[in-house]
């Protein structure tokens, strides 16, 4: 009995735990779909902003594949040549379209053009030249903070987009809220078959104390007439 008993504890507490994890990943889906930004190789989340490198141009900083983070709260006239590493967006022809992008290059050198700095980048690999598009300020979108992940920049980019995929949507969102649905309704189930079994136990055990009630009225009245009736038996 002991061991029954502890075991339907440690199935409720594994039932519990499933529960808040479910609770988890909905939530964190949630998050990504309400508070993320997810464009080409390039994502935020909650302010907080990430890239995955897509090719070797900055050998020997990272590599590629990948996962740089970067600081999205900087000021232009801080940024130092031959130092700062900033992410852009700019734009290449792909098949006659014009296809935009993020890129993450060091500053190669800083100048003023009428009035407006521009901002001239080059990756680190070795034998690459500068890049052709000079920047304005509007097209930096951060600085890089130093940090990155080996690696980690192609199952983010491969996460995130199965997410909010369809079926990202239908394993993380519909499977847990039916296993939800189903683990509540049997919960219930439990719960109201355990209270018609105590409320029958009840009914039987109230019907049983009315029977010995009566029978104890009926015996107690037939106790008083016979009493009752032996003095005059007597008199006669």
């Amino acid at each position: 009995m002991g061991n029954v008993m502890e075991n339907k504890a440690t199935v409720k507490k594994v039932l519990n735990i499933v529960f808040y994890v479910v609770l988890a990943i909905v939530f964190i889906y949630a998050m990504f779909g309400l508070f993320s930004k997810k464009e080409s190789n390039y994502m935020s989340f909650l302010g907080i902003a990430s890239m995955s490198v897509q090719s070797d141009s900055m050998t020997g900083t990272f590599e590629e594949g990948d996962l740089v983070f970067i600081d999205t709260t900087f000021d232009a006239a801080d940024l130092v040549e031959k130092v700062d590493v900033i992410t852009f967006k700019t734009s290449d022809v792909v098949d006659g379209k014009i296809v935009y992008y993020y890129n993450t290059h060091r500053i190669d050198q800083i100048y003023e053009s009428g009035g407006v700095l521009r901002f001239v980048t080059k990756g680190d690999k070795d034998g690459l030249g500068t890049d052709p598009i000079h920047l304005k300020e509007e097209d930096i979108i951060g600085v890089w903070t130093g940090k990155s992940i080996s690696g980690f920049g192609k199952f983010t980019d491969g996460f995130t987009d199965f997410l909010k995929s369809g079926l990202g949507f239908f394993l993380f969102i519909v499977v847990p809220c039916l296993a939800f649905l189903v683990y509540e309704v049997v919960k219930f189930v439990k719960v109201y078959a355990a209270y018609n079994v105590q409320k029958s136990t009840q009914d039987r055990v109230k019907m049983q104390e009315e029977a010995l009630a009566a029978a104890r009225a009926q015996l107690e009245a037939e106790a008083k007439a016979k009493a009752e009736k032996e003095p005059k038996d007597q008199q006669e």
